[in-house]
């Protein structure tokens, strides 16, 4: 379906509407409305000058399923911090250690693992992380409630002197397992080391797990989908792997089809219950009647639970009945606002998805409510925003940033939603083809482990349309940048440099480049500012995977305004 104006205006009208409460985000933006504080400000912890553990354990895969009980393992973190994040605890270091910058001389943690009648215990590097320990859980009964485990370590750091006593010091945290019993129907699991989806091959036909990365669109069942189920066809053509419907669901029949019509295609499908997810009745219903369709990927709730000032406890009371019924699929929210109520809302979520649209916006005056906008006042349609590609990328990192610092960094993961509409309300234009892959650069490149665009159907045509992109783009992305983003021994670290934002992996063997220009202006980046100073010959050890706007010489990357690219690097 071809994209025009008078459909944008109607999806921003729609979103408009979804506005109407009194509030957005906890902030007035009427006219006749008085400036209030919003509060519910996310708090950052304070510093500490002497060391601290950050000790935390985890199943590397949830679920886990009796299939794989033998090789079931653990991951362990043991991290030096010098914040007082969730469950940090003083540690007394070698007098010899200065940093924890380095674990040379620290020494190791004898850790246990405890689970039901499960024992297992080893050491651990001090000062590591992803450290597996694998544990037999076959002893254990698989079902539907999860199993508190408990992680117990013990640190005797290494004395400098043999007339100094050691000194064991005791660290505590706890986990859960969930160990369900084998299915033939869809299983999504998440690999706990990364953050990313495993799946069985979506048409139901069964197959082995394999790393997924999500990329898809949110889409209209009833304006839309129910009256065209070609939309389905195109979007496999695109190179997507994943149809988000949007509720309501009305006609059932319908409704079924367009499973029926994802399973063919072996695409995979969420399951919307923002209409009634805090109904738990409903939620109820649903889950048994879809739980076993093949090809479903997560359920997803709560859809901006912070701009409706939804219960805060709402989103968690549906994630603990949906893990009673199901357990088998991850569940997702999607949270709006730059910072409110972020700690209650996503307690009810394994994936936290992030909207921030602020391509087209008036950052500082709200075209429909005709009133300014700021940190306490007002709603210009991306919460708290410059109006930049900036935005994504720093809402993104924000909300990695908190998961860490709640303790929910390894059972909690990050997608985004790139925005895919516009000319219309907040909105004065839409994203071009460039911006809306650069949305998706900046995301993965600070953690984002699925991307799901807001809405279908969007612009479409030549190469600088969005669609136009996605036909090439889906498929490089499932080629070149699933494998680093998903392996969970790949090193990773991000730049920032004159406003490029860079993300480099490295397997072992080869790196993965993501570059995106996110300011207007053009910028010239040396190999080294961006993790690549080993180069010496870029022609032999550069392979250029995609770029628009961007180029390379022998000493760095060219960009114009927006650039964008993906390269993989095989220096000496």
């Amino acid at each position: 379906m071809k994209y025009n104006k008078s459909f944008a205006a109607l999806v921003a009208a729609g979103m408009v509407r979804g506005s109407l409460a009194q509030t957005w985000c906890g902030k007035n933006f009427m006219a006749n409305q008085s400036v209030v504080p919003p509060g519910g400000q996310f708090v950052l912890p304070t510093q500490s000058i002497e060391p601290l553990l950050s000790f935390r354990c985890a199943p590397v895969f949830r679920p886990y399923l009796q299939e794989d009980a033998k090789s079931a393992a653990f991951v362990v973190d043991t991290p030096i911090v010098y914040d007082w994040i969730a469950g940090a605890e003083p540690i007394l270091l070698p007098s010899t250690s200065s940093s924890s910058s380095s674990s040379s001389g620290l020494g190791s943690l004898s850790v246990t693992i405890s689970v039901g009648s499960v024992k297992t215990t080893a050491n651990v590097p001090l000062n590591a992380t992803n450290f597996q320990i694998p544990v037999d859980i076959s002893k254990l009964q698989a079902q539907k409630t999860k199993y508190s485990v408990s992680c117990s370590a013990t640190y005797t750091a290494p004395s400098s002197s043999k007339s100094q006593p050691a000194y064991n010091q005791k660290f505590k945290t706890s986990a859960s397992l969930l160990y369900l019993p084998d299915t033939n129907a869809s299983v999504t699991k998440t690999d706990l080391r990364t953050g990313a989806l495993w799946v069985r091959p979506a048409n139901g036909k069964g197959g082995a797990f394999a790393p997924f990365v999500p990329q898809g669109f949110y889409i209209n069942f009833d304006q839309y989908l129910a009256k065209n189920l070609t939309m389905i066809d195109q979007l496999k053509a695109d190179g997507f792997n994943t149809i988000h419907p949007i509720p309501p669901y009305d006609n059932l029949t319908i409704f079924q089809e367009v499973v029926d019509k994802t399973v063919s295609a072996g695409m995979y499908i969420v399951y919307d219950m923002r209409s009634n997810y805090q109904n738990l009745t409903a939620v109820t219903q649903q889950v048994k009647t879809y739980a076993s369709i093949p090809n479903l990927l997560n359920w997803e709730t709560a859809h901006e639970p912070d701009g409706n000032s939804d219960p805060q406890n709402a989103a968690q009371s549906t994630y603990d009945l949906i893990y009673q019924l199901d357990g088998y699929h991850p569940i997702s929210i999607v949270l709006n606002c730059e910072d409110y109520n972020f700690s209650p809302y996503v307690k009810g979520a394994d994936i936290v998805i992030q909207d921030a649209y602020p391509i087209g916006i008036n950052a500082t005056y709200s075209p429909v409510w005709h009133t300014v906008c700021t940190p306490d006042f007002g709603h210009c349609g991306c919460d708290n925003c410059q109006g930049t590609l900036s935005d994504v990328k720093t809402r993104v990192q924000t909300y990695k940033e908190r998961l860490n610092i709640m303790g929910f960094d390894r059972t909690k993961s990050v997608w985004t939603t790139p925005q895919a509409f516009g000319s219309g309300a907040y909105w004065n234009t839409t994203p071009t083809g460039q911006q809306w892959a650069a949305m998706g650069f900046t995301s993965f490149s600070h953690g984002a482990l699925g991307s799901k665009s807001y809405q279908y159907p969007t612009t479409t045509g030549n190469v600088t349309t969005i669609e136009g992109t996605a036909t090439n783009l889906t498929v490089l992305t499932t080629q070149f940048i699933q494998p680093f983003i998903v392996d969970p021994n790949v090193t990773f670290a991000s730049y920032d440099y004159l406003g490029v934002d860079a993300g480099l992996w490295h397997n072992g063997t080869a790196y993965l480049l993501l570059v995106a220009n996110l300011v207007n202006a053009e910028v010239y980046v040396p190999w080294k500012e961006v993790g690549l100073g080993s180069i010496t010959n870029a022609t032999t050890q550069l392979q250029r995977v995609f770029s628009v706007s961007q180029n390379t010489n022998a000493t760095g990357l060219n960009f114009r305004p927006g650039g964008i690219g993906i390269y993989t690097a095989t220096p000496p």
